[in-house]
């Protein structure tokens, strides 16, 4: 099961390419389909068996041509930022890269969120009540 989406359309295309490698006729008799869905209840397994498709390589290339557009904006970000970086603080020369990827600054506002939310945290008061109840004999 590979996520509905471009990029399980291009890990589609990764997994179609072993199996190819390991077996050639897969690609001669043109015999690779991909099943979509979503959950792995008995229904969905079985619509998604009765509406097999190819994997859409429009996908797949979108997603190729965002990675290496990625990549090139990284590399090139990364560079330009550790270079600005180590001119401007003392002792940031021997510190490393300063790494940069499109991925990576939204997950940082995430990261920065949380810890905003804990150092902004203020506890309150919480109460439980433990009950116990004895009956008679008579119910």
């Amino acid at each position: 099961w590979l996520d509905c989406d471009r990029e399980g359309e291009a890990i589609s295309d990764e997994v179609r390419t072993v199996c190819i490698k390991g077996n050639p006729r897969l690609q001669s008799q043109n015999q690779i389909y991909r099943a979509k869905f979503s959950t792995v209840l008995p229904g969905e397994i079985q619509r998604a068996l009765r509406s097999l498709g190819r994997i859409n390589e429009h996908f797949v290339q979108a997603v190729k041509a965002r990675s290496e557009h990625d990549l090139r904006v990284g590399a090139a970000f990364t560079r330009f930022q550790t270079l600005r970086l180590q001119k401007k603080f003392d002792g940031f020369q021997d510190s490393g890269v300063i790494s940069y990827g499109p991925c990576q600054f939204p997950t940082l506002g995430f990261v920065v969120e949380r810890w905003a939310r804990i150092e902004t945290f203020v506890p309150e008061d919480f109460w439980t009540i433990e009950m116990s109840i004895r009956l008679n004999g008579d119910g």
